[in-house]
């Protein structure tokens, strides 16, 4: 069984790699995850520490917006494989997620007490669309996900070995993934709740106790960070004030109606349900649905859990679809685990020596070594943001690295610009001041005197401009 499981998790690996493969080695990022490579590259350089992330003089001299963890573990990769490449923070972001899978399958095992069906889950869980997207745009939800689940791991391996210290570190895991990316990291402190509503197999005296030491590992560091770090105080007085209240105030981006994610939810969770048609359908026509009760109230647990990492983001209109990123692991285990008794028997009937299987083995493997080969053919193309690439580029063959330049307001504010002038030679665009270059929208009137500078590149809409220094 362990050996025929391997050429599925193989298929898997295939299905996730060749859904990122277009995008794997190219450049273009979506625009948040190309301001945290930003400000990890800062890090690294040492520009900039743990409470004091920096971006640029110009733009959020000390970022507030997010808590620093996950940029200073993505530093500590820039760190080791150099910071001239834009691959490093893209095989950051996807190594991330593949960790996800990893905790997953250590998830399901500690359910079902075997991995052998753990690539139906893992398989679900990398055919959600956003999934595969913010493994490769660099996401803070990706590593926040790792500690998320790795809690929920921990606090499982605890009630099987009658330890409390597992909890205690599950507590300690859950204050990491708030490091990572807020509160929204507190959603698995309901996880003893819904284990003993669903499966009644601890008491609720020991509910209670379990997620008071959640809590309370979760909160204490944080509070003793706040009271003995001067750093860390002015970070989180300041990261409450301009992200976290103004969010739920609906002072920052918002959108139409708190029903928002739902629609996000169900868009993401198409493909999956359709595959799950199919194997319903084949259930039904062999009359043996009764294999679905087997592990439904194993399902429920994992569907509420889930839930509590989705609902809470209703009670802000600040919402993205990444949002919920970290609740996803456990849908799909909630989705995949009243079929586990179906696809076990399946594997079991499979003959491993057979014609068949012999041809799924070398589909599976070759189509892993397609999408690589195909991924590898893009590297050096643009992916995304092909306009705004362009600009850059040609920018940097006129403009030395480390050099701020002037530019209009409205071109301060287009953050991907800002961030891949940041990214690729550590150009600063500033609004206020003249600077010996000067790239002028050509849709908008001259900012600095016209007569000042000479025009020595154009593209598009866009012309740089050299001050005259013979003036």
């Amino acid at each position: 069984m362990k050996q025929k499981s391997i050429y599925f998790y193989i298929a898997v690996l295939a299905v996730f790699l060749g859904i990122c493969s277009p995008l794997l080695f190219t450049h273009g990022m979506f625009m948040d995850g190309a301001m945290y490579a930003v400000l990890a590259e800062n890090m690294a350089l040492g520009k900039g520490s743990f409470w004091l992330p920096h971006f640029s003089e110009m733009h959020m001299p000390i970022f507030y917006e997010h808590p620093p963890l996950v940029i200073w573990l993505e530093s500590l990769f820039f760190g080791i494989f150099g910071t001239s490449s834009v691959l490093v923070e893209r095989f950051y972001s996807v190594f991330c997620i593949i960790f996800v899978g990893f905790l997953v399958v250590k998830i399901w095992k500690g359910i079902v007490n075997e991995a052998v069906t753990a690539w139906f889950p893992l398989l679900l869980f990398v055919t959600f669309p956003i999934i595969t997207w913010t493994a490769t745009n660099n996401m803070l939800e990706n590593t926040m996900s790792i500690f998320i689940c790795s809690a929920v791991l921990l606090y499982l391996v605890g009630l099987r070995k009658r330890r409390y210290f597992f909890t205690i570190f599950a507590g300690f895991s859950l204050c990491l993934g708030v490091l990572s990316k807020g509160i929204v990291a507190f959603f698995p402190w309901t996880f003893p709740f819904w284990l003993w509503l669903f499966l009644r197999k601890i008491p609720f005296k020991q509910v209670a106790l379990d997620t008071f030491i959640l809590a309370i590992c979760t909160v204490i560091p944080l509070i003793l960070l706040y009271i003995f770090s001067q750093e860390a105080k002015l970070f989180f007085d300041a990261y409450l004030s301009e992200q976290l209240f103004s969010s739920v105030m609906g002072l920052r981006e918002i959108v139409g109606s708190r029903f928002f994610i739902l629609k996000r939810l169900w868009d993401n969770i198409i493909p999956s349900l359709m595959l799950i048609l199919v194997i319903l359908t084949v259930l039904i026509a062999k009359k043996r649905t009764f294999l679905l009760k087997e592990q439904i109230h194993n399902s429920f647990m994992f569907f509420a859990l889930s839930l509590c990492g989705i609902l809470p983001i209703m009670l802000s209109l600040k919402q993205s679809g990444f949002y919920i990123v970290p609740a996803y692991p456990f849908l799909a285990i909630a989705l995949s685990l009243p079929f586990q008794p179906f696809i076990h028997k399946l594997m079991e009937k499979i003959n491993a020596a057979s014609k068949g299987f012999l041809i799924f083995k070398i589909v599976s493997c070759a189509l892993l070594f397609g999408v690589m080969t195909f991924a590898f053919s893009q590297k050096g193309k643009i992916g995304r943001d092909k306009n705004d690439l362009q600009l850059v580029f040609e920018c940097n063959k006129y403009i030395p690295p480390n050099t701020t330049i002037s530019v209009e307001f409205e071109t301060f504010t287009r953050w991907g610009i800002h961030a891949y002038f940041a990214r690729y030679q550590d150009i600063r665009l500033d609004a206020h001041n003249a600077h010996f270059y000067y790239l002028h929208d050509k849709n908008l009137p001259f900012r600095l005197p016209e007569d000042d500078y000479f025009p020595v590149m154009e593209i598009e809409n866009f012309v740089l401009l050299k001050k005259n220094v013979e003036m």
